[in-house]
């Protein structure tokens, strides 16, 4: 399937991720013209490597940048304004307790997973809709539909995000647009990897035992077929979808 991305400019936030990181090279397969985002260079070199992408591709740009930083977000604002394609993605807040969670810590996540992409979103969509074409989709968690214990942080921010997606994606304004949003739940990820490897052996097995039980597919998520699904998404077959938030998180509801 042709998705037709061939120099297409495509902004994805967070490549040093493992999402983002799979979604910038899926996206250069498609050849694209990509910009990323990420906090640690040596990060994303590494996370390429993993996946067998070539850090040094031509119509690879990285800007080594905070994207939750507003001065880092105006820095950035002609790229992300020339966009064709955008992808939001920003770090999980800190699991824990929330009773033990002050008013910065709140405050702090709202902005991160919520303003910040707002104001993305705000540079680029009027951009888009000028041209009469343009994708946004919002990566975000399984967690705004089953929220899980720990994660209050993380849930009322993005849950909030969802709002605003798809009261956006409803407006006749945009109407060559589309805007969606990706629930991830349960991928093998540096962190879940890392989360699995600091158990002692026994515990190890019996928390992955755990985690799989609850997944229907029987297994955890590959951030490579995470990006195939973020470029179909993103391709002009997916045009008819808006306001959609698309759950991938094999069958898991729990």
């Amino acid at each position: 399937m042709n998705l037709h991305f061939k120099d297409k400019k495509v902004f994805i936030c967070s490549g040093d991720t493992d999402l983002g990181a799979a979604c910038v090279i899926e996206f250069l397969n498609e050849n694209a013209q990509v910009n990323t985002t990420a906090l640690s260079i040596k990060k994303i070199e590494r996370l390429f490597k993993k996946f067998n992408g070539d850090i040094s591709h031509k119509n690879l740009k990285i800007h080594e940048a905070d994207i939750t930083n507003f001065n880092d977000i105006n820095l950035l604002e002609d790229q992300i304004k020339k966009s064709e394609v955008l992808i939001t993605h920003t770090p999980s807040p800190a699991s824990g307790d929330f009773i033990q969670w002050n008013e910065k810590d709140w405050l702090n996540a709202l902005n991160n997973n919520l303003v910040s992409v707002i104001k993305i979103i705000n540079l680029v969509l009027p951009e888009m809709n000028k041209k009469k074409l343009g994708s946004i989709l919002n990566i975000s968690s399984m967690t705004t539909l089953y929220p899980m214990n720990n994660l209050e942080l993380s849930t009322a921010s993005r849950t909030a995000l969802e709002g605003f997606i798809k009261s956006i994606a409803k407006k006749n304004e945009f109407p060559n647009v589309t805007i969606n949003s990706i629930l991830p739940g349960y991928f093998l990820t540096d962190s879940l990897e890392q989360y699995l490897n600091d158990q002692t052996e026994s515990k190890k097995n019996i928390i992955e035992s755990e985690l799989l039980n609850k997944i229907p597919a029987g297994r955890f998520g590959n951030p490579k077929e995470f990006a195939k699904a973020c470029c179909f998404l993103c391709s002009h077959h997916a045009s008819f979808f808006k306001g959609q938030s698309f759950l991938m998180n094999g069958g898991q509801v729990t």
